[in-house]
């Protein structure tokens, strides 16, 4: 068997039915996602409490042994959900595996966006939508990485598996009573993590403000090279503000501010673009953290 991993913000995706674990604790909510995915085809949602269960599970599922150099391929697991899938004799291996960790689950009284932004801005959110929707799209989003042609590529590949997985958990979960919540927590999610963490793969944020408000694309190389100047930019602003060797949260906020707010040094029209929209992500997630930095200013 090979390549049977694509890290979530890299090589491994995810998707779903969910194995409980420590099954005195209720997971009711995760196990209906987990019946629910399954109209999308064989997907099992796998929950584990870290590396070690992973790995035994991954070897209950598919066998260590045919995994090659497991070690290497799981050495660092993603922090966000993530599929397993592979090949054998050239054919997808019949079952797409969604592995979240436990701590991530909605009855674990976390909130996924939170932790998967560091908790940077906060363990609890203001939200337009719902917690609970936010951790469905991300679910969704890995479901999707289970099509036969999201098993890897070059970075541009990957990128537009991202976006397309992005708008099919958007599509499948929005309404018309959540649809615009849903967009705003979204694309604000995306603008935050493809501006400050985010692998290039990942950099989806103004694909997926456009592709909602219905404008036309955007080039996917481009985008990458936008929110590489940004992040550098930010970087440099938060260093020079800082006043330990690493930038706290609020000093990282000060700079993102600072920097919307300096035309001089964002003189490109999608640096500009990206500096606004992450402010404002900010300020909606946070709005008395970003408030109380704005003040200080």
């Amino acid at each position: 068997m090979s390549g049977l991993a694509r890290n979530s913000l890299q090589r491994i995706c995810l998707i779903a039915i969910l194995v409980l674990v420590g099954g005195a604790n209720s997971h009711a909510q995760t196990e209906q996602l987990a019946t629910e995915l399954r109209q999308f085809g064989d997907i099992e949602l796998i929950v584990f409490e870290g590396r070690e269960d992973f790995l035994s599970k991954i070897d209950a599922a598919l066998g260590l042994g045919n995994i090659k150099d497991p070690d290497q391929t799981f050495a660092k697991l993603p922090r966000s959900p993530f599929t397993v899938t592979g090949r054998k004799d050239d054919a997808a291996l019949a079952t797409c595996r969604i592995f979240v960790h436990t701590k991530l689950t909605p009855e674990s009284n976390t909130e996924i966006f939170a932790e998967l932004m560091r908790n940077w801005f906060g363990t609890k959110l203001t939200y337009a939508s719902t917690t609970d929707l936010t951790f469905r799209w991300l679910i969704f989003h890995e479901v999707h990485h289970c099509q036969p042609d999201h098993f890897g590529g070059d970075v541009i590949k990957d990128h537009q598996d991202e976006h397309q997985a992005d708008l099919f958990a958007f599509e499948e979960l929005a309404t018309a009573q959540n649809r615009d919540q849903l967009a705003t927590d979204i694309i604000a999610f995306r603008m935050i993590t493809a501006a400050l963490m985010a692998e290039p793969s990942h950099m989806t944020g103004l694909s997926l403000k456009y592709a909602l408000a219905e404008r036309a694309p955007i080039d996917a190389k481009a985008e990458i090279a936008a929110f590489k100047t940004v992040r550098a930019m930010i970087s440099k602003r938060a260093k020079s503000i800082a006043t330990a060797v690493n930038p706290t949260n609020r000093e990282l906020i000060r700079a993102i501010t600072e920097l919307r707010h300096d035309t001089d040094q964002a003189t490109d029209p999608l640096n500009t673009e990206i500096l606004i929209a992450l402010d404002d992500a900010i300020a909606h997630f946070a709005p008395d953290l970003h408030q109380s930095v704005a003040t200080v200013r």
